[in-house]
């Protein structure tokens, strides 16, 4: 029997917009998978692998392993290890823009053709979104440590709304400015809801996220207390490449939650659910493209 079709355009409370999120990743788990497998994990094994080697050249310099001979050489492993660093941080940040993008085109392609998705449309808006998303993610991350910065209160403040920047982005087609006023804009009047259903989803995505890091912590207690096996710096990379993996491929569920807080949003604003369906009585059903720009 055909899994019924999942209403993405729909108010919920939050309970009703967590078991949407779950419903959605338990009907879409396995194409969704297959995107994410071809379009994501990649990179994401590079920021593992980078992440690996940087925590080991650590934990060595930690446990006494590495002697400096001379400051230069200190200097110098000093700008290895960072380079391993930020280019797990670049490789991160490149992992979670483009799961933002094969999430929420999947959603987008799902609302549009009934349920029916195709590799194509998402390789397509990859090729077309990832460069401003990524230049988009970046300013984002500014603005909230900026905000972070003066005080703490407005930085919280400012990323519930820009929480949404990606998927309003991408639904809307609009460039980042205006995804950001679109932002504030849907999330005006229902802040604290939207901050209370953020805060659970990413605690609930922390506890599962735990038991991923589990193996490379485990690696981390012998290396720290000398244990058979802690030594074996292959081990500690592969341990450490398993919980980035597992640890970025996990934020499936904030951003479906997010695409689903978002249609949320937009349905108590715009109303375009109810207004889709009152055009489809006596004619033909309508798909996402059919829906003014600016208005997703």
């Amino acid at each position: 029997m055909k899994d019924q079709l999942i209403e993405l355009r729909e108010e919920r409370d939050l309970g009703q917009k967590l078991n949407a999120t779950f419903a959605f990743l338990r009907q879409n788990y396995r194409p969704l998978a297959r995107c994410i497998l071809l379009y994501v994990v990649p990179f994401a094994l590079l920021a593992g692998i980078f992440s690996g080697i940087y925590q080991s050249t650590q934990l060595a310099e930690l446990s006494g392993n590495v002697r400096y001979g001379s400051l230069g050489a200190y200097a110098f492993a000093s700008t290895i290890n960072s380079g391993h660093y930020w280019v797990s941080i670049f490789f991160t940040l490149v992992s979670l823009v483009l799961l933002c993008i094969t999430v929420y085109t999947y959603m987008l392609e799902y609302l549009a053709q009934g349920g029916k998705v195709e590799n194509v449309a998402i390789w397509e808006r990859i090729k077309g979104n990832f460069i401003p998303l990524l230049y988009s993610a970046v300013g984002a991350a500014v603005i909230c440590g900026v905000a972070a910065l003066l005080l703490v209160l407005p930085g919280i403040y400012v990323m519930v709304p820009l929480s949404l920047f990606a998927v309003v982005m991408l639904a809307e087609e609009v460039n980042f400015l205006d995804a950001l006023e679109r932002c504030f804009h849907l999330v005006k009047g229902r802040w604290w809801a939207s901050f209370g259903f953020l805060l659970i989803t990413f605690m609930l995505q922390g506890i599962i996220g735990f038991a991923a890091s589990l193996p490379a912590l485990v690696v981390y207690v012998f290396r720290i207390l000398h244990l058979p096996g802690g030594e074996s710096d292959l081990l500690l990379i592969l341990a450490s490449s398993f919980t980035t993996i597992v640890g970025l491929v996990l934020y499936v569920i904030a951003i479906t939650a997010i695409g689903f807080l978002y249609f949320d949003l937009v349905e108590r604003k715009d109303g375009l659910g109810l207004l889709e369906k009152v055009n489809q009585i006596g004619g033909p059903a309508s798909g996402f493209s059919d829906i003014p720009q600016n208005q997703a």
